[in-house]
Parts: structure tokens; sequence; C-alpha cells
């Protein structure tokens, strides 16, 4: 009974170190995309792979971050065009109707 109260408490502090460390990683790669921007390449250097490695994974986070925005703003494009579209059908037809 103890040791299942233990590892409750145990995994409910496991899940929230997660849920920091995740929230921690994305300010790190927000503040790194709005600061440097998509063009900046990561220094690496491999004498300190720790943060060689927090480096790489920033980069990738801001690199996958650009190429979500970039493809949300297409789909955003695609889906305002098509209801244009559908709202001028709709109108069209409506006044046919009308008559």
């Amino acid at each position: 009974m103890l040791g299942a109260i233990v590892v409750t408490i145990f995994t409910g502090f496991l899940k929230l170190a997660l849920l920091a460390g995740a929230v921690f990683y994305a300010g790190l790669v927000l503040m790194s995309y709005r600061t440097d921007g998509v063009k900046a390449r990561p220094q690496v250097d491999w004498n300190d792979p720790p943060h060689a490695l927090e480096r790489l994974s920033v980069w990738a986070g801001v690199e996958a971050l650009a190429i979500g925005l970039k493809a949300g703003k297409k789909i955003f494009e695609m889906l305002s065009e098509a209801s244009a579209e559908v709202g001028e059908w709709f109108l069209n037809h409506r006044h046919h109707e009308s008559h």
C-alpha cells in the first residue's frame, strides 16, 4: 500500500518534470526563432557535448517551427480561397432561386 502511494507520487513528479522540460524547450525554441530567425545556424563545439546537443535540438526545433508556420500559412490561404469560392457559389445560387 505504501509502495503504491510512493510510485504514484513519483509518477506525478516525473510527469510534472517532463511537462516543465517541454515548456522550457518550447520557450527556448520560440525565443531563438524570434531573436535569431530561421537563417541562424548552430555553432557546435564537439568538445562540449551537452551544449552541442542543446544547440542542435533547439536549432531543429526552430527549423520544425518554421516549416510548420510555412505549411500553416499555405493551408490557411488555400482554405480562405476555397471559402470565398463557396461563398460566391452560394450567393449566385441563392440569387437564382429567389427569381
